[in-house]
């Protein structure tokens, strides 16, 4: 069974993004997303969705090329992203790409994908949302280090999700901190740089989203 899954949705997405896919991953197309994998002739293992994007006809003409398809209701308690998220966690992912979750007219929806992370990351499962501009994790805490290297995202900011994020240190960053603490109403965390060729994130306690960007 492969390890890493990458869930490719509707959203705004970039041939650039779709380059990120390797031979190995479990690939699966979320309605729209669906879409932008056959422009591209990448495989698809799994189509979901209510498929009011692509059309009602669509899961039978997905089914005739060969691929599977899970045609979710239109009235649910999931949005058809989670719905591919939680599949690929009881399958077993170790880790979870998720593409085409942010932008497009919906900020409801990428919102919601954001807070997919929470899901991920409490199955013990590594994810990260990825679109042309921006690369987002979860960092979880509990004295955790997360590691990034400089390099298409120079920029980097810490957003707390909780309350408040304690015990921050950053290290390999242009403004260092040391056993700081981020809180959710004030974001001062926007836009540091790494200047070493990796930087150490480790907080002690809460959560933080990790956005690296380009401009």
């Amino acid at each position: 069974m492969n390890s890493r899954w990458v869930v490719v949705a509707g959203g705004e997405l970039a041939d650039e993004n779709l380059g990120a896919i390797r031979p190995e991953d479990r690939v699966v197309g979320v309605d729209g997303g669906v879409q932008a994998l056959r422009r591209v002739n990448l495989p698809i293992h799994l189509a979901v969705g209510d498929f009011d994007t692509l059309g009602s006809q669509a899961p039978r003409l997905l089914k005739e090329a060969g691929i599977p398809v899970k045609r979710l209701p239109a009235e649910k308690d999931m949005t058809d992203t989670q719905y591919a998220v939680e599949t690929a966690i009881a399958e077993g992912a170790q880790e979870i790409l998720v593409l085409g979750a942010l932008g497009g007219a919906r900020f409801d929806h990428a919102l919601a994908n954001l807070f997919l992370l929470e899901k991920i990351e409490a199955a013990g499962i590594r994810g990260t949302i990825e679109n042309v501009s921006n690369r987002i994790r979860l960092h979880p805490g509990a004295g955790k280090e997360l590691w990034l290297k400089r390099g298409l995202f120079p920029y980097v900011s810490l957003l707390a999700l909780t309350d408040q994020v304690e015990g921050v240190s950053l290290e390999g960053f242009r403004y260092p901190l040391c056993e700081a603490t981020l809180y959710r109403p004030y974001p001062r965390g926007i836009s540091n740089e790494l200047v070493a060729s990796r930087g150490k994130i480790r907080i002690r306690s809460g959560k933080l989203l990790v956005v690296e960007s380009r401009d």
